[in-house]
């Protein structure tokens, strides 16, 4: 009874992490993120997530970036955008293989939602869920990926993640 009571307790935890949330001031928006991943802001419009890595690992087992591309006036709808992304990705990985493709919305945008796996530029097969939308100046690229075995313990982190995105007002 008292195991049950701990597995139960355990997982309940897990899904009920604290959250901090992200301003990005330049793109207008806000996300919310664990307060156990690491951020990192790099200087070509990547905003990177990370989830902390296991005691016996040398790599993350998860992450999510966001990449915004500018597009001022160019009013470049997400399906061709996405498009183009995938394209670019499977002439960079042969062993690209697409899972699922799907539409949704994020903070009210049409979104496209293509989950594939590849090998990465450290020779680790990953499976990614990639977000694409636009809102007429600006691209947002969410891309989570995991290692395959982790990929489904972070997913829900990472839906939570993208249901937080908000733009904010100019």
């Amino acid at each position: 009874m008292s195991k049950d009571l701990f597995i139960f307790g355990f997982f309940h935890e897990s899904q009920s992490q604290s959250m901090l949330t992200y301003t990005d001031s330049k793109f207008h928006f806000t996300i919310n993120y664990p307060a156990n991943w690491e951020k990192s802001v790099k200087i070509n419009n990547e905003i990177i997530f990370i989830a902390p890595k296991d005691q016996d690992s040398v790599s993350s087992p998860a992450g999510l970036v966001i990449k915004v591309v500018p597009t001022p006036g160019k009013n470049i709808s997400a399906d061709s955008a996405s498009k183009e992304i995938i394209s670019q990705i499977q002439k960079e990985h042969k062993d690209f293989t697409m899972e699922a493709s799907d539409t949704l919305t994020v903070d009210g945008k049409k979104a496209v939602k293509v989950v594939f796996t590849a090998t990465d530029s450290k020779l680790q097969n990953r499976k990614a869920m990639q977000i694409v939308f636009s809102n007429y100046e600006n691209i947002y690229i969410l891309t989570y990926k995991a290692s395959l075995d982790k990929y489904n313990i972070f997913e829900d982190t990472a839906n939570d993640m993208t249901k937080s995105f908000k733009f904010l007002p100019k």
